[in-house]
């Protein structure tokens, strides 16, 4: 199959800044993609902001940084998320390794994890993070709150690679990781604080899912079954031994997962009261749950 012109001539012509952010943009534009994401790839390729690289726009782009730059471009075409290009996505303005074998960080979980940094002082206390992927709910929390255990655990072993990478790299000496099925592999104990952004995608909203995910974001921290409700039955189903008198539970959920997870805190915990909290788009996206006193 032959390449197309433009494609050829972008691998070998030098360009200003501002002439190889158009042609991407409009090569990326052209196969239906996003072109902000070249914007986005450039920013962190050359180390300029948005302002910065308006100020360079007629510089050439160094060697260095165009074949990644071109490297990157390709990967873009085929629909992989910059984030796994880069090798790392940002969290609560953190930097994170990522690749994948776990989630991208969404903005979702950083207002959840905000939540719990606000209501919950230096009071020392025992945190579990239930599917910790990348491992950044546990750093962050470890970050925040270095004064307390936290033990992170994933069924995905490729993931806690990700994860222990992430708590090495701040060095969260306070953070542990055992790989586990939930609960499965964990020694009987109470924890204050128990948080899990599980997966809770049900097979059915693929349709609705852009391609990028389901191309390269890991099945298993995606795709939950009985429509995306099996780890809120199972969570639910255990927790009592796992959460202290006065401790609390915080999860993430589907936007349209309110009134169905409702039900199974109502069937299985019904001594809890249930917060729902909504994002910064008005929907529905994480909870709070603790024993009625």
């Amino acid at each position: 199959m032959t390449k197309p012109r433009s494609w050829s001539k972008f691998k070998v012509e030098k360009l200003s800044y501002s002439k190889a952010l158009k042609r991407a943009f409009s090569m990326l534009k052209d196969r239906g993609k996003f072109p902000e994401d070249a914007q986005y790839l450039m920013e962190e390729l050359s180390g300029f902001n948005y302002t910065q690289l308006q100020l360079h726009r007629n510089d050439y782009v160094p060697n260095d940084i165009w074949r990644k730059f071109r490297d990157g471009l390709a990967r873009l075409m085929m629909d992989e998320p910059v984030q796994y290009i880069l090798g790392y996505a940002y969290f609560m303005n953190r930097n994170f390794s990522v690749n994948q074998n776990v989630l991208i960080p969404r903005q979702d979980t950083e207002e959840m994890v905000q939540k719990i940094i606000d209501e919950h002082g230096p009071k020392q206390k025992s945190i579990c993070d239930i599917g910790t992927g990348s491992g950044i709910i546990a750093v962050t929390l470890g970050l925040e709150f270095p004064e307390d255990d936290i033990l992170a655990t994933d069924i995905s072993e490729d993931a806690l690679q990700v994860a222990e990478l992430n708590s090495d790299n701040y060095q969260t000496n306070n953070v542990f990781f055992r790989q586990s099925d939930l609960f499965d592999n964990i020694d009987p104990q109470k924890f204050d604080i128990i948080v899990s952004n599980p997966p809770y995608i049900s097979e059915a909203e693929k349709v609705d899912m852009d391609a990028s995910v389901i191309k390269y974001e890991p099945d298993l921290a995606l795709y939950g079954q009985d429509n995306g409700l099996e780890f809120y039955e199972n969570i639910t189903q255990e927790i009592n031994n796992y959460l202290s008198d006065d401790g609390i539970l915080y999860m993430e959920f589907g936007f349209r997962q309110k009134n169905a997870i409702k039900q199974i805190f109502c069937d299985n915990l019904p001594n809890y009261v249930v917060e729902f909290h909504k994002d910064i788009s008005g929907n529905y996206r994480y909870l709070k749950a603790k024993k009625e006193m």
